[in-house]
């Protein structure tokens, strides 16, 4: 893919697996409500939008804030990333 990212290089960029956690374990929220959670930096909603594009994340509209939601493939990726985060966990036990 030499014109375009791989898309597992969105999980690269600081934040975004402590995004797609916060959302799994809380469902969708106001982007203010993620900013607060997870942290507050300036490229944030560039970091959703590269969620969007990836298939990640929704975003959508409701008055006057945005909010985001897991879509089945965010939803299965986190669940992934849990899978690895037990599995880590259970080697450093040994």
């Amino acid at each position: 893919m030499p014109d375009k990212e791989h898309p597992i290089s969105v999980l690269c960029d600081a934040h975004v697996i402590p995004m797609l956690m916060f959302l799994d374990d809380n469902g969708p929220r106001c982007k203010t409500e993620i900013y607060a959670a997870v942290g507050r930096s300036a490229s944030m909603p560039q970091k959703i939008d590269r969620m969007v594009s990836a298939g990640l994340a929704e975003v959508s509209t409701v008055g006057i804030s945005e909010i985001v939601g897991l879509t089945e493939l965010g939803r299965s990726v986190a669940g992934r990333l849990r899978e690895i985060d037990r599995l880590m966990f259970e080697d450093r036990r040994q």
